[in-house]
């Protein structure tokens, strides 16, 4: 046994499941290389979400309150189901883990998906007022599309740290516009909104995703997407999490562990979604990395980014460019984080993710054009 300190539990190691496993315990699987894929050629092994990730052995994870620590065994999966003492618990996780996903938004969830982003505003962190105005939005998302992108994401309000709240009227004054001419094309349209009436207008307006940073605590959010789905709409949603609110969630984060925490916080918001109405295969989930996390809990969440598979639902990835790049890289400027923004994606495409959020659409698309061929 070993254990080692992260966020404010202990980490301890066990070599006996029955020393871990608890009420309530998370299940991590171990994802393979390509070596290790090949090794296993006609030999049993279990796929991410379906997809090109295989894994044969599993992290299983528990808080014990007690003593502040987070116990982890690691073994095979046929070890984990034949020692467990919650037999139907554990069938029912694998299978949310290994299912293939459906269809979203009509993408196949089998390949790896490229999210175009295209502010509206004159504020974001990378590329502010570059797009505020209506028709260079318009060819910006063009660009995106013509380089791989598969969604459109459109953002009217920044919510990057330090943040200020803008108004409704001036986030559907930059929003609305360029979701109606997009939409009109056809084109895969997410809008980025924390905000029910802007949520209600896009989605008249023929955004078929609902991408809220806020991650739908709001009610009158979760209002407007069941509503909709009940108005003979089949609106798409991704809940992010997000500790706090733009404008102080840099200021103190703070987790038990974090992609514990953000995987039962992100449970329950799907949870209230499927209650209210709304189909599990017309959910996503992101993580947030950079949104109330600090440098430590966005590198530990990419390292166990595979527990999520166990929510049942596809992975979106927001990493594009993101300020922990440069706190890693002797304060690299916005244009100058390429190389971290391809590094973390390839580490999540490893991971089995289905969705990657970017603003270097090409290059990652290439990026992933080579990890697919490896």
């Amino acid at each position: 046994d070993g254990s080692v300190m992260t966020a404010r539990f202990q980490i301890n190691h066990f070599s006996s499941l029955r020393d871990v496993e608890s009420d309530i315990s998370w299940v991590k699987p171990v994802p393979l290389d390509r070596v290790g894929l090949s090794c296993l050629s006609g030999m049993p092994h279990f796929r991410l979400a379906g997809g090109q990730t295989g894994f044969t052995q599993v992290d299983i994870s528990s808080y014990d309150y007690s003593s502040n620590s987070l116990k982890i065994w690691r073994g095979s999966v046929s070890d984990w189901l034949q020692k467990t003492k919650m037999a139907q618990a554990a069938s029912q996780t694998l299978d949310n883990i290994v299912s293939a996903r459906p269809d979203f938004a009509g993408l196949d969830m089998s390949a790896t998906h490229l999210m175009g982003v295209v502010n509206v505003t004159p504020d974001s962190f990378s590329d502010g007022g570059q797009y505020l105005e209506r028709e260079a939005a318009i060819s910006h998302a063009n660009a995106l599309l013509s380089q791989g992108a598969s969604i459109i994401d459109i953002g009217g309000e920044s919510t990057r740290p330090g943040a200020a709240k803008i108004t409704i009227d001036e986030e559907r004054q930059r929003v609305i516009p360029v979701t109606q001419a997009l939409s009109k094309r056809n084109i895969l349209v997410s809008v980025d909104t924390r905000n029910p009436e802007i949520m209600r207008t896009a989605l008249l307006e023929g955004a078929t995703i609902i991408n809220d940073v806020s991650g739908f605590r709001n009610k009158e959010c979760l209002r407007v997407i069941t509503d909709a789905y009940k108005a003979g709409m089949s609106p798409y949603v991704i809940i992010m999490h997000m500790q706090g609110e733009p404008a102080t969630m840099q200021e103190a984060p703070s987790y038990n562990f974090a992609p514990i925490d953000i995987y039962m916080y992100l449970q329950e918001q799907i949870g209230l979604l499927v209650s209210s109405g709304l189909p599990r295969s017309n959910i996503a989930v992101d993580v947030g990395f950079g949104f109330g996390k600090s440098v430590k809990d966005n590198l530990v969440l990419i390292d166990w980014m595979p527990l999520f598979h166990g929510l049942g639902v596809p992975i979106l990835i927001g990493i594009s460019r993101k300020s922990t790049i440069a706190k890693l890289d002797n304060n690299a400027p916005v244009d100058e984080r390429l190389g971290g923004s391809i590094a973390l994606t390839l580490k999540s495409a490893d991971a089995g993710v289905q969705m990657v959020r970017t603003h270097d659409v090409r290059q990652t698309a290439q990026a992933i054009k080579l990890w697919q061929a490896g």
